[in-house]
């Protein structure tokens, strides 16, 4: 190693492929191999025993923005216990401060061998094959991660699930949907550890008439609202003002109701005119020349199914979609229920009886 007084000064170290650079410690040029750093032995024991460590970032407190020396690591090694603690607290308040999970995330799953396990502390969720040729594909989740969906959504699965990955969903808090082939609820897997209020859902089966007809006239009113804002948003037309025009005329109407036959018949005169305005919107397809679709699937449709005489047997691909996305739905309304300490089977509005 040699010194050379005659380099210019630079206060950054050039890349260690540079045949002449600037030692990072007393800043003077050299010329040297590619593996050497510093200009001599004396600076490169003064940069691994100074310079190094003041470069690395420091740490805790970094919650709390700020910033603690490195210095301070030498009293804390005085005591083995404190330190222990320390770092212990520290690391715990960065995972409470970068765990922000979405309240919408969700992670859907289909196809033939499904499998969710756990590998060590780690769940394991290995995707079906839905098409050839396919990859298998996994996800690996961490406790506590970031990126771990609010709910698993099985679509029609043919696989297994281990009784140590139910355990580790509902330690994370993680629900469970189990859906068949038409998009229907067919169990559900709460991770809310709640106890079901009998005292609550005693008050509710012994609810009189005219505070059911009290609660199902504030449900339907929001249903209402959510409708005449939805259709609200769609481009101007004569057919858009007619709708809002009835589904405002059915909420006047909702006000003087005085039973629940009364509620039915307005949320079924609401639901008429509001899916009414949705079945003439166009849809778009593409690769019709190699898989053509039937006639009617170039607008959205009425609800109705021309299979049976309930809705929720969709023929139709939008319907059916929104089907799904309502099984989704009352899947969170149970567990929102379940939370509250109420029995999801005990209904005022219609009757009580499973769906």
């Amino acid at each position: 190693m040699r010194h050379d007084d005659s380099a210019s000064f630079s206060p950054f170290p050039a890349p260690l492929g540079a045949p002449y650079r600037i030692c990072p410690v007393c800043e003077r040029g050299f010329s040297a191999p590619k593996v050497q750093r510093c200009c001599s032995t004396r600076c490169a024991a003064d940069w691994r025993r100074k310079r190094r460590p003041d470069r690395k970032p420091r740490r805790f407190d970094l919650t709390g923005k700020k910033l603690t020396p490195a210095a301070t690591f030498d009293v804390l090694e005085d005591d083995a216990e404190a330190s222990w603690a320390g770092r212990g607290s520290y690391w715990e308040s960065v995972l409470e401060s970068v765990h922000h999970r979405k309240t919408t995330s969700s992670l859907g799953i289909a196809g033939h061998g499904t499998l969710l396990r756990v590998e060590g502390n780690t769940l394991v969720v290995r995707h079906g094959f839905t098409h050839y040729p396919q990859r298998q594909r996994e996800q690996h989740y961490r406790p506590r991660d970031r990126a771990l969906p609010e709910r698993i959504v099985l679509l029609n699965c043919d696989g297994a699930i281990s009784v140590p990955a139910l355990s580790w969903l509902a330690k994370q808090g993680v629900s469970l949907i189990l859906l068949d082939w038409r998009g229907n609820l067919t169990a559900a897997f709460s991770a809310e550890p709640t106890a079901r209020n009998a005292t609550l859902c005693d008050h509710l089966y012994r609810l009189s008439s005219a505070q059911a007809v009290v609660l199902a006239k504030r449900l339907i009113d929001k249903k209402l609202a959510g409708q005449a804002s939805t259709i609200g948003a769609f481009p101007g037309s004569i057919g858009r003002d007619k709708s809002v025009h009835i589904i405002q005329r059915e909420r006047d109407i909702l006000a003087h109701a005085s039973t629940l036959e009364e509620v039915r018949i307005i949320e079924a005169r609401a639901a008429a005119a509001y899916f009414r305005l949705w079945a003439r919107l166009p849809m778009r397809w593409v690769g019709l020349g190699r898989r053509p679709v039937p006639l009617e699937w170039f607008n959205v449709g009425m609800r109705a199914s021309a299979v049976g005489y309930s809705n929720r047997k969709a023929t139709h691909p939008s319907h059916a979609i929104l089907n799904y996305m309502y099984a989704v739905l009352q899947n969170r309304v149970a567990v929102a229920a379940a939370r509250a300490g109420l029995d999801p089977s005990v209904g005022f509005l219609h009757v009580q009886q499973p769906g």
